[in-house]
């Protein structure tokens, strides 16, 4: 036990809440990835558990790791790394791997690495040392839009184009970050405001760019049939904006004029279909039927399995792992106001319960579909490592709660010093 306890330290409530979701994670995915298996691995479904349970592994092991560094070295970290990130993002929008007609992605040593998740965490920690900095302090709006708008818009900016969703709630989480700080509320509505006009130039310019794509692709197919060719087949593409108008549309027609299994639809369909055909105590572990169907049962629409086999009850439980989770991210805020580590855990904690209501939000209809995975528990390398570092980081603020207070003066102080605190130096673990 003692060896338990020493690995593990911090919050256990946050411990237990994390494991319980990775072995949830474990048994879903089983049963989730038996199309993924025939289709991948020749039917061997536990092939593609191990795979999984090394990501889960690995993902504890940032948890792990990253409870175990002191927290106020999270500050200086993210500062150094904030411009290389931003740099990466670029080099990923550039070059990165195209996956369903977007760049998200990059190939390290033959994984598949996903820079706006890094991005997330850097960029949130990042505000919150700023935020500290300058609380309580006269500064002007010059000093707000360089020290927190600016590093704000270019993340954003550079996941945007490529995934809105991740973006949004990116923007979301550092506006209500800065709210909590105590930040100008004339200066946050600029912030808005900025926001919605970079949204607009980037719409505007990505319809003409579309528009012209498709009168090229138009008068190439005219001129191959021209020529009797007849081998290529160029297909309209449609701009961001049509593309999220369809997706909110989808919600509201009425389903007796469309077809609901077409390419447009089919998501949606078999996700309502593994909802409703459930019941209190779902189906049982294993039976899900829609998992055939749904093109990605095992990470976007996991939640809609574990409703379909689980029902009611494990719908219910797992939604409650994740409130209980962000409760115990608000006591490090009550217990803390207005300091570093309570900024950057509820920060943090913040992203990944929104992320986690979206996906069940998505799951279930009342959401359109976004492509956010579930914390802890969707299939996903990136996702695992990125949520893993995120709740270590939480834990690591929570190893100093019950000890001596150290007021902002000293917190500031640490989190500005040019050499790092060594593990010897930080407060006593948490008795919590």
């Amino acid at each position: 036990m003692n060896v338990i306890n020493k690995i593990l330290k911090g919050d256990k409530v946050i411990w237990i809440v994390a494991l319980i979701l990775g072995v949830i994670s474990l048994i879903v995915v089983y049963s989730a990835t038996s199309a993924l298996a025939v289709s991948k691995y020749e039917g061997n479904t536990g092939r593609v558990v191990m795979k999984h349970l090394g990501m889960l592994l690995f993902g504890f092991l940032m948890m792990i790791l990253g409870s175990r560094i002191n927290y106020k070295r999270y500050a200086k970290i993210a500062l150094l790394l904030m411009i290389p990130c931003l740099a990466l993002l670029l080099y990923t929008l550039v070059f990165g791997r195209n996956i369903n007609d977007a760049s998200r992605s990059i190939n390290l040593g033959g994984f598949s690495f996903q820079p706006s998740e890094l991005a997330k965490i850097i960029l949130i920690t990042y505000l919150a040392r700023q935020i500290i900095m300058m609380e309580g302090s006269v500064y002007k709006f010059k000093d707000f839009l360089i020290k927190l708008a600016v590093p704000i818009l270019l993340t954003a900016a550079l996941i945007f184009s490529e995934n809105l969703s991740t973006a949004v709630i990116l923007i979301a989480v550092c506006m209500v970050l800065l709210f909590i700080g105590r930040v100008k509320f004339l200066h946050i509505m600029a912030l808005v405001g900025l926001c919605v006009i970079g949204m607009g130039a980037y719409l505007s310019f990505d319809v003409v760019k579309t528009s012209i794509q498709n009168s090229h692709n138009a008068k190439a197919q005219q001129e191959a049939i021209a020529r009797g060719d007849t081998s290529k087949e160029y297909k309209e593409k449609q701009n961001r904006i049509q593309t999220w108008a369809n997706r909110l549309k989808s919600m509201g027609e009425d389903k007796e004029n469309v077809d609901p299994f077409d390419d447009k639809h089919m998501q949606r369909t078999y996700a309502d279909i593994a909802v409703a055909s459930s019941s209190i105590f779902g189906k049982g572990p294993g039976k899900s039927q829609q998992r055939n169907f749904l093109p990605h049962p095992y990470s976007d629409f996991i939640y809609a399995i574990i409703v379909e086999e689980y029902g009611l009850i494990g719908g219910i439980v797992v939604l409650l792992l994740y409130v209980i989770l962000f409760t115990r991210v608000l006591r490090i805020v009550i217990k803390r106001p207005l300091t570093f580590g309570a900024l950057m855990a509820f920060g943090l904690g913040f992203l990944v319960i929104l992320q986690a209501m979206i996906n069940m939000g998505v799951s279930i209809g009342l959401l359109p579909v976004t492509g956010q995975p579930l914390p802890l528990v969707s299939m996903g390398g990136t996702s695992l490592m990125a949520t893993g570092l995120i709740i270590g980081m939480i834990l690591s603020v929570t190893r100093s709660m019950d000890d001596e207070e150290m007021n902002k003066e000293q917190e500031i102080q640490a989190i500005t010093e040019t050499t790092d605190t060594t593990e010897d130096e930080r407060e006593p673990e948490s008795r919590d």
